[in-house]
């Protein structure tokens, strides 16, 4: 049944992105292949997915964006079909430099980004060290400082999964009201996180040793208009996170959504990819307006 269960997600994904109008692409960047969907038309959105998860994550938000913007979902490296080199740098400074390098393979210039849990993460960093190039920043339930010295939100996932009530806890982590999923589905994707565990425990732990693992004594530095899309109900990235990024980024603007956990864009994503489009088109009118245009050119565009 693993095959089925293969077939049917990727038969999903497939329908979903074609209703998105994003195409799965590839390109080699430093003699690494990068897989990702891209697709819709205007200024270019970038958008992250987290630990353990791919680039499908953001694929029915997206189907809001895409008549408006140039949508780019990008495998992070080692996730997804990237594929996973142990000695590659895996920390979120790691992941920064690999996401500038795609960026400039694909000759992006200045675009808006962000991402869900540590795909935001890396979004925070990267606004940071190249805060030249970021347009706006979205943050969807991302950590990237530390509120309680107690709570660690990079814990990987354990040992390995012996029953699919392991699997039920950790999806308990990701959603608020848990989704229905037939048997056979739960039984594909519980062996295909324990085929993963070595991996995404590794993954948490370099995230948590390494650089820009807390970015505290650097989120003032970000510039770029920032949007905090939050489900309220997040054992992992706790509320406190998410009240501390509105505190400390000077222009930034916190949604909390009651019915949602830790992955609001899998939970809710009609209503995430609604809150981004009000984002994004807000800054493109006010953009407008402090031109002293209503048609303004390209280059006035946000």
């Amino acid at each position: 049944m693993g095959a089925v269960a293969k077939l049917l997600l990727a038969s999903t994904n497939g329908a979903v992105a074609y209703r998105a109008g994003l195409r799965k692409k590839k390109i080699e960047v430093n003699g690494y292949w990068v897989h990702y969907y891209e697709g819709g038309h205007g200024d270019t959105l970038v958008l992250l997915h987290g630990l353990a998860d791919d680039k499908s994550s953001f694929l029915r938000t997206a189907q809001g964006l895409t008549r408006d913007w140039h949508v780019i979902l990008p495998d992070l490296t080692g996730h997804g079909e990237n594929e996973f080199i142990p000695e590659r740098d895996y920390t979120v400074r790691g992941h920064v430099a690999d996401l500038h390098a795609f960026v400039e393979a694909m000759r992006l210039d200045r675009f808006h980004l962000g991402g869900n849990s540590m795909g935001g993460h890396v979004s925070l960093a990267y606004s940071i060290h190249h805060p030249e190039r970021v347009r706006s920043l979205i943050l969807v339930n991302a950590p990237g400082l530390v509120v309680e010295d107690e709570h660690v939100v990079y814990t990987g996932f354990g040992s390995r999964m012996e029953s699919l009530e392991d699997l039920l806890c950790v999806l308990d982590r990701v959603y608020h009201k848990r989704p229905k999923l037939p048997g056979f589905l739960l039984r594909h994707l519980m062996t295909q996180t324990n085929n993963a565990l070595e991996k995404i425990n590794t993954m948490a732990r370099v995230v948590r040793e390494g650089p820009d693992y807390s970015l505290g004594d650097r989120i003032s530095e970000v510039a770029a208009p920032t949007l905090i899309l939050w489900g309220k109900h997040d054992p992992v990235v706790k509320m406190n996170v998410a009240e501390a990024y509105r505190e400390r980024i000077r222009d930034a603007k916190l949604v909390v959504f009651e019915d949602a956990a830790h992955s609001p864009q899998l939970e809710i994503p009609k209503r995430i990819g609604t809150g981004i489009k009000e984002f994004l088109s807000n800054l493109r009118e006010n953009a407008r307006r402090d031109a002293g245009s209503p048609a303004a050119g390209k280059e006035d565009r946000l």
